[in-house]
């Protein structure tokens, strides 16, 4: 009686989690519209999936999840709204099928389900946001073309017109050229899904890192740090750092100090303090000097 109550429970709460995301998607404007999804981005959507659950994440080389999402990344770069309807049906595979993983006690397939709903969650996101400005500068030309001009009379001066910062005089022989340097535009901060996608796979990097799995932690820490996150950016310079290489006891992978300054470079421009001054200690001993480096 007891095996039949569990199968029977278990039974009520898969159920509940198919109705709940079929709820979810009848209140979606393309499951409305009767948008049907893009077969080449469901079909590599879910290959992600099977990858995944296979625990083929990050490896083999030519057969992980990660590759097959840079397929999934070029579909979205024009995102039609079939490859949408795509997106948003695997966000919410994704998402139950993490829940089923966890509860069968498999937390690193459930943490890798959801870490991948994020990123799909994030190229929607980011669609959206390029199609909202996109109608807005339609408009925005038309209010601009309607606005007409009066005459100026003799006696209106011109508008003085200032610049962007005080000029700064720069030698070149002997002549002196002054220059207006603009103020530098305020750092854009990224939204917090982005933030949280980042650090996923920031974590997920360092797992790989611990294991000496090199390729797949520069896979997981360059997506990372092209969301915006220091840490990974850090983490993805020390893969090429030659004493962090000698240290980790990694046999055959050659270092490399420029790949590892420029990775320094970025996590040092994110605001990591430490990565600032290691690419210092690195440019030394190659005996080069970085443009930049000084005023940091």
């Amino acid at each position: 009686m007891r095996s039949l109550r569990s199968v029977l429970l278990a039974a009520l709460g898969a159920g509940f989690i198919v109705v709940s995301a079929a709820a979810a998607r009848a209140d979606d404007p393309l499951v409305k519209q009767g948008v049907a999804p893009d077969k080449a981005s469901a079909a590599l959507l879910q290959k992600v999936v099977q990858q995944i659950v296979a625990g083929r994440t990050v490896s083999p080389l030519e057969d992980n999840a990660l590759a097959t999402w840079e397929g999934v990344r070029k579909q979205a770069q024009d995102l039609t709204p079939g490859t949408a309807r795509a997106l948003e049906d695997f966000v919410s595979l994704s998402e139950s099928r993490a829940e089923t993983e966890r509860q069968a006690g498999r937390e690193m397939v459930a943490f890798d389900l959801r870490a991948f709903a994020d990123m799909a969650q994030e190229l929607l996101q980011r669609s959206s946001m390029h199609a909202a400005a996109q109608d807005t500068q339609p408009a925005a030309a038309a209010a601009t073309a309607s606005i007409t001009t009066a005459p100026l009379a003799d006696n209106v001066p011109a508008p003085r017109i200032e610049p962007a910062a005080a000029p700064v005089k720069v030698p070149t022989g002997d002549t002196m050229f002054a220059l207006a340097t603009p103020k530098p535009p305020a750092p854009l901060r990224a939204p917090p899904m982005q933030d949280q996608t980042a650090a996923q796979l920031t974590s997920r990097g360092d797992a790989m890192l611990a294991i000496k799995d090199i390729s797949a932690a520069r896979k997981l820490y360059e997506q990372a740090a092209n969301l915006g996150n220091a840490a990974a950016a850090k983490g993805l310079a020390r893969t090429y750092d030659p004493d962090y290489i000698r240290k980790l006891g990694v046999i055959g992978m050659r270092p490399d100090v420029t790949m590892a300054v420029s990775w320094y470079d970025r996590a040092a421009a994110l605001g990591d303090r430490e990565s600032a001054q290691r690419m210092q200690q690195l440019d030394a001993m190659a005996g080069t000097e970085l443009p930049g480096k000084d005023a940091r």
